[in-house]
């Protein structure tokens, strides 16, 4: 098995290897198999928020073990420098 993570976290080398050592699992950087891994995190939580948006679950039992799908998330609206 190999995991590919994006996001910030996968720059530390320390949480890289426990990443590995406690999974078991090789555990890569996503720039290494040429995917941008600082942008496939900004669009999941672009697609987690768009799933919000439309009232559409985000997790399931078959992913995460809970009773039903669930929605998730609070959207808050930027304040115009008017307000």
């Amino acid at each position: 098995s190999l995991w590919v993570i994006c996001g910030g976290g996968r720059k530390n080398h320390t949480l890289m290897a426990e990443l590995t050592t406690r999974t078991g699992v090789k555990c890569i950087d996503a720039d290494d198999v040429a995917w941008r891994g600082d942008y496939v995190e900004a669009e999941g939580f672009a697609y987690f928020a768009a799933r919000h948006i439309k009232n559409l679950p985000l997790t399931f039992p078959g992913t995460t073990g809970i009773d039903k799908p669930a929605t998730g998330g609070t959207v808050f609206l930027a304040k115009s420098e008017k307000d």
